[in-house]
């Protein structure tokens, strides 16, 4: 089990087939910065009355301070073939005691539709229930985002709770208010390791072979 004190040396490199999830550097604080400042990007993120630029720039100081003091985990998700940052995965409000963490990403516009989110956060999840022992992992998302919606089902997270109308709405966001619903989602680590046992299992079916099936990739 990593703990606190081992993971101020530094976070362990995290690799999937085609990403590489890796500590933040000071290099990198330019592009999130830009990433942070695209509206599409942000508008599901720490909503507010203030102008993405002003929220871009709070959200880096965030980012930045719980850095510091691990009071998050962020990780940079690179893509393995450039080593380009193209989003962050994060385990925020980590209580090392409680074991508990609460997810979140956020990707480069570029990559939606091409399942970097899934791919990513799928990995952060392994290294939270394995190395870091957590017992459970709750994500929080707005009802209108439903593209990050299905990615939080695709990793057997399961909605527990809505908060209603949660956070003021934009001026411009022309958008009905039960849509700023935020939804909770959760996977507890028993839910997690038999979601695991079910993929290996379903690996060692047979293979039918036949017409392909269509995949819905984000």
């Amino acid at each position: 089990m990593l703990t606190r004190d081992m993971l101020m040396e530094g976070l362990p490199m995290l690799q999937t087939e085609r990403l590489v999830l890796r500590t933040l550097r000071q290099s990198d604080f330019g592009m999130i910065a830009d990433l942070l400042s695209d509206p599409q990007v942000i508008q599901y993120v720490n909503r507010g009355s203030q102008p993405a630029p002003i929220r871009a720039r709070r959200l880096l100081n965030q980012i930045r301070s719980s850095s510091a003091n691990l009071d998050s985990i962020h990780y940079g998700i690179c893509w393995r073939e450039t080593g380009s940052v193209i989003g962050l995965a994060s385990f925020q409000n980590w209580n090392e005691h409680g074991r508990t963490a609460q997810v979140g990403y956020i990707v480069d516009k570029s990559m939606w539709g091409k399942g970097v989110a899934t791919e990513a956060v799928r990995r952060l999840l392994q290294f939270g229930f394995g190395e870091l022992q957590l017992s459970k992992v709750e994500a929080r998302c707005y009802e209108a985002n439903q593209m990050s919606l299905q990615v939080l089902r695709k990793l057997g997270m399961s909605r527990e709770r809505t908060i209603a109308s949660y956070g003021p709405a934009r001026a411009d966001a022309a958008m009905p208010g039960h849509e700023l619903d935020v939804h909770i989602y959760g996977i507890c680590k028993e839910q997690y390791e038999f979601a695991q046992k079910q993929d290996f299992l379903h690996t060692l079916q047979p293979v039918a072979f036949g017409k392909p099936e269509a995949h819905n990739l984000y």
